[in-house]
C-alpha cells in the first residue's frame, strides 16, 4: 500500500472552509465534484505529482482521473501570492484544492515522479499493490555512465543478430585498475590505427609527407603494422601457438613521441630510400579491414586518438574533460578523486554544415521480465553553436547539451539552415536528409541502428533489475552519427528532461508524456488501443523451463571430416603425384607446380597457418615473417602479408599485382626463409662432406634463389623443402575447396 511518511501539512481549517464556501455558493458545481471524486475512488482513479509534469496531469484529468496533492503542495500560495489572478483561474485551482481534500485519506492509483528523488514517498510492492509507477522498483544502473560501460562490455552475451546489436564507443572504468590498464593498451593500438588511417589520408589528397628533410623514420609505420598485426593474432587466439613478444615501455613511449610529432607538431617522415612505401601502403589498408571487424570504431575515429573523460555521476555536461596524449589523461585520472568514465571521442562524426549534433531519442520499458520496450517514433536533433574543429577541445564546440549550449551564441557565418536555438524537429533533418540524397537512410539505417542498441543494452542489464508490477520508466538516450549513418550510442538518462526549453521540446515533450499515458492506462486495458508514436519493439519471449528424467538425456552430434584434424605435417610422398620428374629435380618441380597453384586471380587466405617442422627442436615454426629486433625500429620484414581477403583483391588487386606478386614474389620468400631455418646438424654435414669450396658456396647460393641448380642440394636439404612444400601443397589444396565452394 502507499505509504506517506511526511509531516502533515495541508490545508488549514480556515482554508477548507473557505474553499468549501466558495465552491458551495454554486451547489450543482460542488456537487459534481463531490460524484467526480466517488466516482473516482471506485474506479481507482487517484494520482499524484511530485513535480511539475503538467503534461500527466493534463492527460489523466482527461480520463476522469482526480488529483491527490501531495501534502507538502496542498496550498493555497498561488492565490494568495497573486501568480493567478483571473476568475477563471482562481476557479480552476479551487476546484483542484477541493477534489484533493475529497480523496486526501485515499492512497494513489498512480503516482509520476519527475526526479530520481523519492519525495520521502514509499510504494510497498507487495500484496498484489495495484500503484502504478513511472520508476522501476532498483536504479537503472545502465542510466549511469559507469554502469553503461559496464553493460557495454558485456552486451556481446546477448547479441541477437538484428534484434541487439549494441553500437557503442569503448569506454572505461577509473575505479578499476584492470580497465585503466586496458586502456593504455587499447590507446597504444588506437595511436597505430590513427597512424595508419594519416598516412593513408595524406597520401590519398596528394599530401607530401616524405621528404629528404624528413626526421620521422619510417619504420615507425612497420611498428604500427607490426603491433597491428599482433593484436589481430591476439584476437585470433593465435597467440597460443605463436608466443608474440611483448614491447617494452620504452619501445612504446618512443612510437608515441614520434606519433605526437607527426599528427600534432606537423613534422614530416623521411624519403622512402628503398621504394616500399607502395607496399607498405597496400598492405595498411589490407591490416585495416581486418581491424574494421574487432575495432568498428576506427572508421569514425580519426587521427589524434582524443579521449572524453566524463564524471560517472555527474549529468548535463558538467566536469567533462577532453585529451588526446596519454599522459595528461593518466595524470587527470590519477589525481581526481571522483569516479570517472573514459570513453573513445568519435573524431569523425557526421556533420551538418560543419557543425556537431547528436539526436534525443526516448524509449520506454513497461515491464522487466519479460522485458517489454517501446520506442518513440519521433526524436529531436541537438546542434552545438559553434564551427566543429578537432584543434580545440571548448565544450560549446564538442558537448551538444542544451544547458551547455544556452550559455554561448551561436558564431558568425553560421549557415542559415541551422537552428537559432540549435535543435531541429524530425523532419526537418529528413527534409536535409531528402535534400543531400539520403533518402531512406533515416528508415533503414538510423532508426533500426538505434533499436537495436536499446533492445542490446536492455537486455544487458535486465538482470540487474528485480521482478515488479505496475511498474514502468521513460528514458532518454543520446545518439551520435558516424560518416555512414551508423548511430552509436553515448548515454542513457533516468528521468529525461521534459520541460519546455525551446519550441521544439515544447512541442514533442507534452507528445511523448500523453503517448506514455496511451499505453500504460489505455493499451493495459484494451491492447487494441492506439499507442501514439510509440512502437513496441521488443517483447521477450516466455520460455517454460522442462524438466526431464536421467532416462531422457540425449547427446546429440556431428561427425567431423578427417581433414579437419589436420597438422600440417604430412609424409613427403604425399607430393609425388604433383609431378612426374625425377628425384634430382623434385624439388624444382614442385616448386614450379606451387607456382602454377600460386595465380593472380586466386589467392589464398590465411599464409600464417603455415607450418614448417623444425628437425633439431620439435618445434613448429611460422611461415610469416616474424622477426623482431629489441630495439625500437623493428624489423619491417615482418610486415608483409600473411592473407590477403576477397574484399582487399577486389579494392586493390593491381597495386598486389605490381608491388607484391611480381616483386615480393610470395612463394620464393616463403622458402628462402624455410630454406633458411634448414637445421644446424644438417649444414655441420655438409662441412663433413668431400664437396670443394666451390660446391659449398653452389650450395649458398640456392638457399639464395631458388633455380635450376637445386641439384647440389644434398639429400636432407631436398627432404626439408620437400616437407616444407608439401605442407604448402595440402594447405592451398584445402584451401582451394573451400573457396571454390563459395
Amino acid at each position: 500500500m502507499y505509504k506517506n511518511t511526511i509531516r502533515s501539512l495541508g490545508l488549514t481549517s480556515k482554508e477548507k472552509s473557505y474553499i468549501i464556501s466558495s465552491l458551495q455558493n454554486k451547489s450543482s458545481r460542488y456537487t459534481k465534484l463531490k460524484d467526480l471524486a466517488s466516482k473516482a475512488k471506485r474506479e481507482n482513479k487517484i494520482f499524484s505529482i511530485f513535480g511539475t509534469c503538467n503534461a500527466v496531469r493534463k492527460a489523466l484529468v482527461q480520463r476522469g482521473w482526480v488529483e491527490k496533492i501531495p501534502p507538502n503542495r496542498i496550498n493555497m500560495f498561488r492565490i494568495n501570492s497573486g501568480k493567478i489572478s483571473s476568475k477563471t483561474d482562481i476557479h480552476y485551482e479551487l476546484e483542484r484544492l477541493m477534489l484533493s481534500n475529497l480523496v486526501e485519506k485515499c492512497n494513489p492509483n498512480f503516482v509520476w515522479r519527475d526526479t530520481q528523488q523519492d519525495y520521502d514517498t514509499a510504494i510497498d510492492m507487495k500484496n498484489e499493490c495495484k500503484t502504478i509507477v513511472n520508476k522501476l522498483k532498483a536504479d537503472a544502473l545502465w542510466t549511469t555512465k559507469q554502469g553503461l560501460c559496464t553493460y557495454m562490455k558485456i552486451n556481446y552475451w546477448f547479441y541477437i543478430e538484428d534484434v541487439a546489436e549494441v553500437c557503442c564507443p569503448r569506454s572505461y572504468n577509473s575505479y578499476d585498475t584492470g580497465e585503466i590498464e586496458e586502456f593504455i593498451a587499447d590507446y597504444r593500438i588506437t595511436a597505430c590505427t590513427s597512424l595508419i588511417q594519416w598516412v593513408i589520408s595524406m597520401l590519398a589528397n596528394n599530401v607530401t609527407i616524405f621528404t629528404e628533410t624528413g626526421t620521422i623514420p619510417i619504420k615507425v609505420i612497420t611498428f604500427a603494422l607490426n603491433r597491428c598485426k599482433e593484436y589481430l593474432l591476439q584476437k585470433r587466439n593465435r597467440d597460443i601457438d605463436y608466443p608474440i613478444k611483448p614491447v617494452s615501455t620504452k619501445q612504446w613511449n618512443a612510437f608515441l613521441k614520434k606519433y605526437y610529432r607527426l599528427i600534432t607538431n606537423k613534422e614530416l617522415f623521411e624519403a622512402d630510400k628503398e621504394n616500399r612505401l607502395l607496399l607498405y601502403i597496400g598492405y595498411a589498408q589490407f591490416i585495416l579491414e581486418k581491424m574494421y571487424i574487432y575495432r568498428p570504431q576506427v572508421r569514425c575515429e580519426g587521427y589524434q586518438n582524443i579521449w572524453i573523460i566524463k564524471p560517472g555521476h555527474w549529468s548535463r555536461g558538467r566536469g567533462i574533460r577532453m585529451a588526446s596524449k596519454l599522459g595528461v589523461i593518466t595524470e587527470l585520472l590519477n589525481k581526481a578523486n571522483a569516479k570517472y568514465v573514459v570513453q573513445k571521442y568519435i573524431e569523425k562524426p557526421l556533420l551538418i554544415h560543419e557543425t556537431k549534433f547528436d539526436i534525443r531519442q526516448y524509449y520506454l520499458v513497461t515491464s522487466t521480465y519479460p522485458l517489454v520496450i517501446w520506442m518513440y517514433k519521433d526524436c529531436y536533433l541537438k546542434f552545438s553553436s559553434q564551427k566543429y574543429n578537432l584543434d580545440n577541445y571548448h565544450e560549446s564546440i564538442h558537448l551538444t547539451n542544451n544547458a551547455v549550449q544556452k550559455k554561448y551564441n551561436n558564431y558568425a557565418g553560421r549557415h542559415p539552415e541551422l537552428p537559432m536555438n540549435n535543435m531541429w524537429e524530425l523532419n526537418m533533418y529528413k527534409k536535409y536528409l531528402s535534400k543531400i540524397g539520403g533518402d531512406g537512410v533515416w528508415e533503414h539505417i538510423i532508426y533500426p541502428g538505434m533499436k537495436k542498441s536499446i533492445i542490446g543494452i536492455m537486455l544487458s542489464g535486465q538482470d540487474s533489475l528485480p521482478l515488479c508490477k505496475n511498474r514502468f520508466e521513460l528514458y532518454g538516450c543520446d545518439f551520435l552519427l558516424d560518416e555512414e549513418y551508423t548511430p552509436w550510442l553515448i548515454e542513457i538518462n533516468s528521468c529525461p528532461d521534459l520541460t519546455n526549453t525551446t519550441e521544439v521540446t515544447a512541442k514533442i515533450c507534452p507528445a511523448v508524456v500523453d503517448d506514455v499515458i496511451k499505453v500504460v492506462l489505455d493499451h493495459a486495458i484494451d491492447p487494441k488501443a492506439p499507442t501514439g508514436m510509440f512502437e513496441c519493439i521488443y517483447q521477450q519471449p516466455m520460455t517454460v523451463p522442462r524438466f526431464s528424467t536421467s532416462t531422457e538425456l540425449v547427446v546429440r552430434g556431428y561427425p567431423l571430416p578427417n581433414d579437419y584434424f589436420y597438422k600440417g605435417n604430412p609424409s613427403i610422398n604425399q607430393i609425388k603425384h604433383f609431378g612426374d620428374s625425377s628425384d634430382e629435380n623434385e624439388d624444382e618441380s614442385s616448386l614450379n607446380k606451387l607456382k602454377s597453384i600460386y595465380s593472380d586471380d586466386a589467392i589464398q587466405d590465411q599464409f600464417c597457418d603455415m607450418n614448417f617442422n623444425d628437425n633439431k627442436t620439435g618445434h613448429k615454426k611460422q611461415s610469416g615473417f616474424t622477426s623482431d629486433s629489441e630495439n625500437f625500429d623493428r624489423n619491417d620484414s615482418d610486415i608483409f602479408p600473411s592473407a590477403i581477403t576477397d574484399i582487399l583483391r577486389t579494392k586493390k588487386k593491381s597495386l598486389f599485382q605490381t608491388h607484391v606478386l611480381s616483386n615480393l614474389n610470395l612463394f620464393n620468400a616463403i622458402f628462402n626463409q624455410s630454406l633458411n631455418q634448414y637445421p644446424k646438424k644438417y649444414k655441420k654435414n655438409q662441412k663433413s662432406s668431400h664437396r670443394n669450396m666451390k660446391d659449398r658456396k653452389n650450395s649458398k647460393s640456392v638457399t639464395k634463389s631458388f633455380d635450376s641448380s637445386s641439384g647440389n642440394i644434398d639429400n636432407k636439404l631436398k627432404d626439408y623443402v620437400l616437407q616444407a612444400s608439401s605442407d604448402i601443397l595440402t594447405f592451398i589444396s584445402e584451401k582451394e575447396k573451400v573457396y571454390n565452394a563459395m
